[in-house]
């Protein structure tokens, strides 16, 4: 457990710097062209790449930004160990059960639970890094004021029906258990039980290669647009938009932090709307920002 909170710890700055590069919104145009952009107001480029966005934080926020939101991530991780062996058990269930109304019981209620844990795990490590509130290392009640609106605060359940939020996590979730399936099918069932000799290892390399390779090419494909909407879309309850005079430039006066977000009063409705607003805003690319993370990411769940 320790070996595993030491490499999240050391890797969070990466992490981080993906889910700002991922949430930073570039609109192609001005709203009004008159005016000039909030990026020639800062005097500075947009981020291009994930490395960009890493060197953007550690010049606007220092180190100490580099790692905000590592206390929700190394929390959620924590869960996420105790939950470790039930999830092997799962996955290993899917690969070698036999799939009747029992199997898919099970596979449901899992899931189920996955896709409400998840939701509160993205909300909060999503909007503790990129906000740009100041989080109290030491008091739980102070930083989900920071974190939540006021009417999630009031209402938790409400952090359930943001726009499309649901549906992507779901839709997130499914995927995951969807291919575990179609590997069981595809690939498990079509390899010997037992492996008595080197020709039995190298009749199956072909098929272990394709199944490895199709799994980076569908990862890229199909969990990128998802992960980039998920982010978009757990944030913007709490998106600020920084305003900034259009004579002066940015100091301690005027914070806007890393990251560019869209504003409430401009938010996405649904999964549907924000797929089409990224593409007719940003363009394409914006769904793909950071797809090799998540292809190679994806080789853990082969």
């Amino acid at each position: 457990m320790i070996y595993r909170l030491f490499f999240a710890a050391l890797l969070f700055p990466l992490k981080g710097a993906l889910i700002r590069w991922r949430a930073n919104f570039t609109p192609k145009a001005q709203p009004v062209s008159e005016l000039p952009s909030v990026d020639d107001v800062q005097l500075v480029s947009q981020p291009r790449s994930l490395l960009g966005m890493l060197q953007r934080v550690k010049t606007e926020e220092g180190i100490d930004g580099m790692y905000k939101g590592i206390l929700p991530t190394l929390g959620f991780l924590l869960f996420w160990e105790q939950m470790y062996i039930p999830s092997f058990m799962v996955i290993a269930f899917l690969h070698i059960a036999e799939y009747n109304r029992g199997t898919i019981l099970i596979i449901a209620i899992v899931s189920s639970i996955k896709i409400l844990a998840t939701v509160v795990e993205t909300v909060l490590v999503n909007r503790a890094v990129t906000t740009q509130e100041e989080l109290p290392s030491f008091s739980l009640r102070r930083a989900l004021d920071a974190l939540l609106s006021p009417t999630e605060r009031k209402r938790p359940y409400r952090i359930f029906v943001i726009p499309g939020f649901l549906a992507a996590t779901t839709s997130w979730v499914l995927y995951i258990v969807g291919t575990s399936a179609l590997r069981h099918f595809f690939v498990i069932k079509q390899m010997p039980e037992h492996f008595e000799n080197w020709e039995d290892v190298k009749s199956c390399i072909p098929l272990l290669v394709g199944a490895i390779v199709f799994s980076l090419v569908l990862n890229a494909l199909v969990l990128t647009p998802l992960e980039v909407m998920i982010v978009r879309l757990s944030i913007q309850a709490k998106a600020r938009q920084p305003i900034l005079l259009l004579d002066t430039t940015p100091d301690e006066d005027h914070p806007v932090g890393a990251v560019r977000l869209r504003t409430n009063e401009d938010e996405y409705t649904g999964l549907i709307n924000c797929a089409t607003l990224i593409i007719r805003e940003e363009g394409w690319g914006v769904l793909y920002r950071g797809w090799w993370w998540t292809a190679f990411r994806g080789l853990l769940f082969v």
